[in-house]
């Protein structure tokens, strides 16, 4: 009897006792349980929204690396992650000769498209295009045959705008 008292006094002294832990524990845990189905609302958080680059290398040479980097910009865009930049250099800028654009597509992602529309659902939910100067005029994308909507935008434009953003580099 003795022995119990004691336990009792040291439980109590130290602030809650094991079996009072265990029922704090179960209760936690059985909201987060029913939070979790009902979609977690009562514990997430605003996510921030980002800035993502992606840098696009390949064109009508690689169609499939270059629709790729497309998609992963669409579903950045689709999911409203944040704000989209695509910027094409190398033959990446094959993707803003307008002559081409709709041409390039991938037999690996062919039932989403070819580049143009890719490209158009990209710029449709905000999403920014630019392209190496030098490239653009290497692979005929200027004037009337750069794709409409698409900026001269050099390194120092890539340079400027990685260093707050995620990137990926395709």
């Amino acid at each position: 009897m003795q022995m119990k008292e004691e336990e009792d006094v040291i439980e109590n002294e130290e602030g809650t006792n094991k079996r009072d832990f265990l029922k704090v524990l179960g209760a936690g845990l059985g909201v987060a349980g029913i939070s979790s189905m009902m979609g977690a609302q009562a514990f997430a958080q605003v996510e921030k929204k980002g800035k993502y680059v992606f840098v696009i290398t390949h064109g009508g040479n690689d169609p499939n690396r270059a629709i790729f980097g497309l998609l992963m910009a669409q579903t950045v865009a689709d999911k409203d992650w944040g704000k989209v930049y695509v910027w094409m250099t190398l033959d990446g800028a094959d993707l803003v000769n307008k002559k081409k654009t709709d041409r390039i597509d991938s037999p690996i992602y062919k039932k989403f498209g070819n580049a143009a529309e890719i490209m158009k659902k990209i710029r449709d939910k905000g999403g920014w295009f630019g392209v190496c100067p030098p490239c653009a005029e290497y692979f005929g994308a200027t004037g009337s045959d750069k794709v409409e909507g698409v900026e001269l935008a050099g390194g120092d434009w890539l340079m400027k705008n990685m260093q707050d953003a995620w990137v990926l580099w395709i």
